[in-house]
């Protein structure tokens, strides 16, 4: 019998180098002025009204400066730097512990930026932040799982659009298989925050059977029996 080769998928680390450089190259696209106006476009009275009722029921999430994509330096947006903390501890579960908002804050730039070549830019920093803040974590275990949410999500996405980088099958399976296996912990974790918020409770659904007289009922399993040719 003649021996069976395995092909193992295998991406240079020089090719990986330039991979993570390409995709950082690309930042958040954000919307444009256009010199062409669409009156159909326009905001009616009625969309403008929905609109402010949605702005007054939300808060807007925290944000933070960065002045550079290629450090971890952050910087309050407002002199008033307690106000922003402040803003900051109710994000992250309404902690009273700035050491424990330094902390977190020190925890997602590392999954988002994990290598010192890498880029994070304040745009991806700050929707991080929204992330975590529309997932209202309420205590200090929430906001761990909220971080990690994010960071599981993100790195997703960073995997997936690598895997299209040559498509080709060491690319797809090697960096789609990474992708596909965060996003499924993100998913995996959003339900845990879920279970833990409902504190582990199952839900039994009972059903009440009426057997009027001269009904029949039967209560257990019940097997069919065995048709004709079937042991």
């Amino acid at each position: 019998m003649s021996p069976v080769r395995i092909m193992t998928q295998r991406i240079g680390g020089a090719e990986a180098v330039r991979v993570a450089m390409e995709a950082s190259s690309r930042g958040p696209i954000s919307l444009e002025g256009s010199a062409i106006s669409d009156p159909s476009e326009r905001d009616t009275p009625v969309q403008s009204k929905a609109l402010q009722r949605v702005a007054e029921s939300r808060k807007a999430p925290p944000r933070v400066r960065k002045p550079s994509a290629h450090h971890d330096r952050c910087l309050a947006p407002t002199p008033d730097l307690d106000a922003h903390r402040a803003r900051l501890r109710e994000s992250f579960g309404e902690t009273l512990s700035d050491e424990f908002v330094d902390v977190m804050m020190g925890k997602l730039v590392e999954a988002l930026r994990p290598n010192q070549s890498d880029q994070l830019d304040e745009p991806t920093l700050n929707a991080g932040l929204a992330l975590i803040n529309s997932i209202q974590p309420r205590s200090e275990l929430e906001a761990l799982m909220a971080v990690q949410i994010v960071a599981t999500g993100l790195s997703g996405l960073r995997f997936l659009r690598q895997s299209h980088r040559h498509m080709t099958e060491d690319f797809i399976d090697v960096y789609g298989g990474y992708a596909l296996k965060l996003l499924r912990l993100q998913t995996e974790l959003i339900q845990t925050l879920d279970r833990h918020r409902r504190g582990n409770r199952q839900t039994v659904e009972v059903r009440h059977v009426h057997i009027y007289p001269g009904a029949q009922g039967v209560v257990g399993i019940v097997n069919r029996a065995p048709s004709e040719g079937e042991t």
